[in-house]
């Protein structure tokens, strides 16, 4: 199985759905997630959204920057994967936050274990779960997805590789912000608008 082809499909995908679906601001690095690497090691299990630039960094045997992605942006690949074969991918605008992806592009798992791992994936700050929502992955394949809001802050994404929706193949979560306006409480950076109606077709409304 050729890993680098399938990860580069679901690179592509992943940036897709967040042209799409988010920003058109960039959070700061949420103050929960504080872990260091040691030795340029660092568990996966330490990582979730708003790890930081410079940890990935300093994490060089576990992470690895993707050189065709270029300022302001930035995207780092983990080296190894987690106990049911995902890979983990973290994009960066200005060295802040804006997306975590885990893609298990050989081995899909349940929805299930999905969502137990979209709970390990999101700050420990989140705000609780207010809305779930079914749309179609723009593209030809026409993928299942499923969008998760938590408060105002954060959007996740489910993208299943069954039509059943039980099987997941890539688990993302974003910062969840209206256009040009900063999350309440953080100073944020202002990032290019978002391109509509790219990347997954849902109702202009969440």
């Amino acid at each position: 199985m050729n890993h680098s082809k399938h990860l580069g499909l679901y690179v592509q995908a992943g940036m897709a759905i967040y042209i799409a679906s988010l920003v058109s601001a960039c959070t700061t690095a949420d103050p929960t997630v504080s872990s260091k690497a040691y030795r340029g090691v660092i568990s996966l299990d330490a990582v979730r959204f708003g790890f930081t630039e410079d940890t990935a960094k300093s994490a060089n045997l576990t992470f690895v920057a993707d050189p065709k992605v270029v300022a302001p942006f930035s995207q780092y690949l983990s080296r190894p994967y987690d106990n049911q074969g995902g890979q983990y991918m973290i994009d960066y605008y200005d060295h802040k936050p804006i997306s975590l992806h885990v893609i298990y592009a050989d081995k899909p798992i349940s929805k299930e274990d999905a969502l137990i791992k979209l709970k390990a994936l999101l700050p420990q700050n989140a705000p609780a779960e207010r809305k779930v929502k079914e749309f179609e992955v723009w593209g030809k394949n026409k993928d299942r997805g499923e969008s998760r809001i938590y408060g105002e802050d954060f959007k996740a994404l489910l993208i299943f590789a069954d039509k059943e929706a039980t099987k997941v193949k890539m688990i993302s979560v974003y910062a969840q912000y209206k256009p040009n306006n900063q999350q309440k409480g953080k100073s944020t950076a202002t990032a290019p608008l978002s391109q509509k109606n790219a990347g997954e077709n849902q109702d202009k409304k969440d």
